[in-house]
């Protein structure tokens, strides 16, 4: 078994991203069900309340469009021309399907990063309230495992920071990807634990 140091809670920030409705509350009752069946809203919810008691920063990811779509970058790759050049939905601003999702209500003391891509250290100020708060782990997760998540993660260990991917608070409604990324993938970039995990190796 391999040996787990201590994380510092000291220096620790939990970044979540893209907890919206427009990925855990659609309307679409499969999508939901799945979402309610993998456990990350209620794992993220008891998360970010241990988090907050600890005074460990909370910082939220969020995607939001300009109405008229000005902001929106589809680039071309294969899964865009096999849709049809379709792209993904556009999340508008002040839409229900950009707002977070209600059982974890932004609080006055948490940080909102609104991100125009996928990885949300590109182009957002995400690295420097990290910098600022004298952060050296983050605690990360959030939707989709291996899409935003692992794009951030890839990212932030390429910065320098140690990080701690918190494997009961990622979800891609494609089982097989999040699994393949949390097997194969992300320990190479980071430690992954579940939430109960990481909070008892806090220090």
């Amino acid at each position: 078994m391999i040996e787990q140091p201590g994380i510092p809670q000291r220096g620790t920030a939990l970044v979540l991203n893209d907890m919206i409705n427009a990925n855990l509350r659609t309307k679409d009752p499969a999508h939901d069900r799945l979402i309610e069946e993998s456990g990350i809203i209620k794992h993220a919810v008891a998360l970010v309340a241990a988090c907050r008691e600890r005074k460990i920063p909370v910082i939220w990811i969020r995607v939001e469009r300009r109405p008229d779509h000005a902001d929106v970058f589809t680039p071309l790759t294969d899964v865009y021309l096999a849709s049809g050049r379709k792209g993904h939905p556009v999340i508008v601003r002040g839409s229900y399907a950009a707002a977070q999702v209600e059982e974890l209500p932004v609080q006055p003391d948490d940080q909102i990063i609104l991100k125009p891509r996928m990885n949300p250290f590109v182009g957002t100020d995400l690295d420097l309230h990290l910098r600022n708060r004298k952060i050296t782990t983050i605690l990360f997760g959030g939707i989709s495992t291996n899409h935003g998540v692992e794009s951030g993660v890839r990212t932030a260990r390429d910065l320098g920071y140690d990080v701690v991917v918190i494997r009961d608070c990622c979800y891609n409604i494609n089982k097989e990807f999040h699994e393949w990324a949390l097997a194969n993938i992300l320990p190479h970039f980071a430690r992954v634990l579940t939430s109960a995990e990481a909070l008892k190796l806090l220090a």
